[in-house]
């Protein structure tokens, strides 16, 4: 019996033994697409009038209102506002919730009835009538519930919400009695929440090439590209998001954005990647794939990769940072033009296909096909741009100065002699750099391409420092552009006069005794901004910050010592005043970098007017009095000899001496 016994314990033993050390695989839900129906808001935009609606909060940007006063009576038409369905589908019954801001004006509080009316497609809902007055009190946000049905909707439907209020009653009114309601700011941000198809996203099957692995992420919506430009997003790989910006691709239906992964720390086998898409900060779409990636081998799907030179439209944004340093007959400048987005697609594909036989007839690219034989096959179309690529464009734009212009002018649509001052071919030496940033992969990483030149300058002539530099039609390309610009001058050069056709472009103008400096940063130039900032070439030392100080320096010691001298029996408050208040003023104008004339004008003011301000000074009476005193006003005692100061002017006068009492008579 104990044998048996024995025997199980054993076999139980080794059960639990093979459980506990046993592999055990789990397996996790995957989601690699998602969503059918999501839950969101709608922002309203735009006048109320002709009002849009968004489900972006990023493009919230400019407030928008409308108040009712106490003298309006009946029903109040407060805005509409629609929006363009790009696709097709289906919404579920629910309660929708209309939100919107506002605030009492003049009043202690006011009731009202609100009216919502939703419109999709062919179907009507509006809210219950049968809703008690609502009580506004000082400022909130009212709610307006709507009951939604089932329904459909076709691809261009509209959505259209009507919000107006009536039987307004105030509560203790004043004058200007009145409620506003906001809209059109993350601050006032009025919106309706509803539970509708908004975007569907599908995590498609990685790529490989070489070493670099793709993974390309499908969004298909009615906003085409805006769906991923207006949001934000993010693809973590491995549990280490990608922080290189990604691939994009769209029409108007859908937007693939691939992000690059360069694992070099992984042997490859099985990887995890999680997408999020955040339209809006209280919305985030997830979605996650696992991949079975096996590195050094060309597989899956390229379609990411444009068998053609891709579009430089879709939004990139453009910096260009200027610096400079004039010596009073030449300017050194250092010009960084950085831009990321569909030109940064464009330019890293057009130099991974240098050498492309298929290139367009139109495109810039094959102006680079006569260093092909520079680039190695196994470079070429490899996804990546490497040395000998970058190499290849740099000589080319170094080679020739034609060649540069014509890169700017119709590669990245940008006027070189706008953003140049003078014509590049006029440049002296000239050195170039591109740099790719984190990343050489196909991607729309930023970009910076560095451009060192000199140039000479005529004297007396009219210098363009920097004038509007994109060309007609560059907006389709650039959804933003930024300018930094900064000059330098020495201590013994400065600038003759600056001057600016356009008020919306703002500079900088500053003298500091050793240098003189012009800055000008400008962020998101309008399309229809045209500006022109240039300066007037003075090689004069007069106009230099050093020998201007030192002048107004010395003029104003010589007023003061001239205002001094003047007012010797005089109140020296008028002119020191006078001398102080212009001195101070030709700090200001001085330093706030005013034409150097007006500042050498004030200067020289403040010693002519010295003599003026000298002349209309009182006499200081107390002052004369004593010193008349000191040279007319003592009497000799006879007795002992001792001198008596006389303070008076009375005759006879009777004065006792100070040395022996004795009394002395003054006739």
């Amino acid at each position: 019996m104990e044998g048996v016994r024995a025997r199980v314990v054993f076999l139980l033993t080794a059960l639990m033994v093979a459980v506990t050390f046993s592999p055990i695989q789990t397996n996790a839900e995957e989601t690699n697409s998602c969503c059918e129906s999501t839950s969101f808001d709608l922002f309203l935009m735009g006048d109320p009038d002709n009002g849009i609606l968004t489900p972006f909060d990023s493009e919230l940007e400019d407030e928008e209102s409308v108040e009712v006063t106490s003298s309006v009576f009946g029903e109040v038409q407060i805005g509409t506002w629609a929006i363009e369905w790009g696709e097709s589908g289906q919404y579920s019954s629910g309660t929708w919730t209309f939100s919107i801001p506002y605030e009492v004006v003049d009043s202690t509080g006011v009731s009202a009835n609100a009216t919502v009316v939703l419109k999709i497609g062919g179907n009507t809902y509006e809210s219950s009538s049968e809703i008690p007055a609502v009580y506004f009190s000082q400022s909130g946000e009212l709610q307006v519930p709507v009951e939604v049905g089932d329904g459909e909707f076709t691809k261009n439907d509209k959505i259209e919400i009507s919000f107006s209020i009536r039987s307004l009653i105030f509560t203790s009114p004043g004058s200007d009695s009145g409620i506003k309601f906001f809209w059109g700011t993350s601050e006032m941000d009025a919106s309706i929440s509803m539970s509708f198809p908004l975007v569907h996203v599908e995590i498609r099957e990685a790529s490989v090439k070489g070493n670099l692995v793709f993974f390309p992420v499908r969004l298909t919506s009615g906003f085409g590209d805006r769906m991923w430009t207006a949001a934000s997003g993010s693809l973590i790989v491995q549990n280490v998001e990608i922080s290189e910006s990604p691939i994009v691709n769209s029409n108007q239906d859908w937007v693939d954005v691939t992000f690059v992964w360069d694992p070099s720390n992984h042997g490859g086998g099985g990887v995890r990647a999680d997408f999020r898409l955040t339209p809006q900060e209280s919305l985030n779409i997830d979605a996650d794939k696992i991949h079975q990636i096996t590195l050094g081998q060309d597989t899956g799907d390229n379609s990411w990769y444009p068998d053609e030179e891709p579009p430089r439209t879709g939004g990139s944004n453009l910096e260009v940072i200027v610096d400079c340093k004039y010596d009073g007959s030449s300017i050194d400048r250092d010009t960084t033009i950085r831009f990321e987005g569909a030109m940064s697609q464009w330019m890293r594909w057009g130099l991974d296909n240098i050498g492309n036989k298929s290139l367009g007839s139109n495109s810039w690219w094959r102006n680079l096909n006569t260093y092909s034989d520079t680039v190695g096959s196994s470079e070429k179309q490899n996804g990546r741009v490497d040395n000998s690529e970058q190499f290849a464009l740099e000589t080319h734009l170094k080679g020739s100065k034609s060649d540069l212009k014509s890169f700017l002018s119709n590669g990245l649509m940008i006027n070189p002699e706008s953003v140049f001052g003078v014509n590049p071919v006029d440049f002296g030496p000239l050195d170039i750099s591109v740099d790719l940033g984190v990343s050489r992969a196909f991607n729309s990483e930023k970009i910076s391409i560095r451009i060192s030149s000199s140039y000479y300058v005529d004297e007396d002539s009219r210098q363009t420092l920097i004038e509007d530099f994109v060309r007609p039609g560059g907006f389709d390309y650039w959804s933003q552009v930024d300018l930094s610009f900064e000059i330098r001058t020495g201590m013994l050069s400065g600038f003759g006069g600056v001057n600016s056709d356009n008020d919306e472009i703002d500079y900088t103008h500053r003298r500091w005794i050793v240098m003189e400096v012009l800055a000008i940063d400008e962020f998101d130039i309008e399309s229809d901004v045209d500006f022109r900032v240039e300066f007037v070439a003075s090689n004069s030392l007069l106009f230099s910050p050093l020998i201007s100080a030192v002048i107004s320096i010395f003029a104003l010691v010589f007023a003061i010592g001239i205002g001094m001298a003047l007012t010797k029996k005089r109140s020296r408050a008028p002119s020191m005043i006078m001398v102080g208040v212009l001195g101070v003023l030709s700090l200001s104008i001085y330093w706030f970098g005013l034409p150097m004339p007006i500042v050498l004008g004030v200067v020289a003011s403040s010693v002519l007017l010295v003599f003026p301000a000298a002349i209309i000074s009182p006499p200081n009476e107390s002052d004369g009095g004593l010193r008349g005193s000191s040279r007319s006003g003592r009497v000799k005692c006879p007795s002992c000899g001792r001198k008596n100061r006389v303070e008076s002017d009375v005759r006879p006068l009777r004065i006792d001496c100070s040395g022996c009492n004795s009394t002395l008579r003054i006739e």
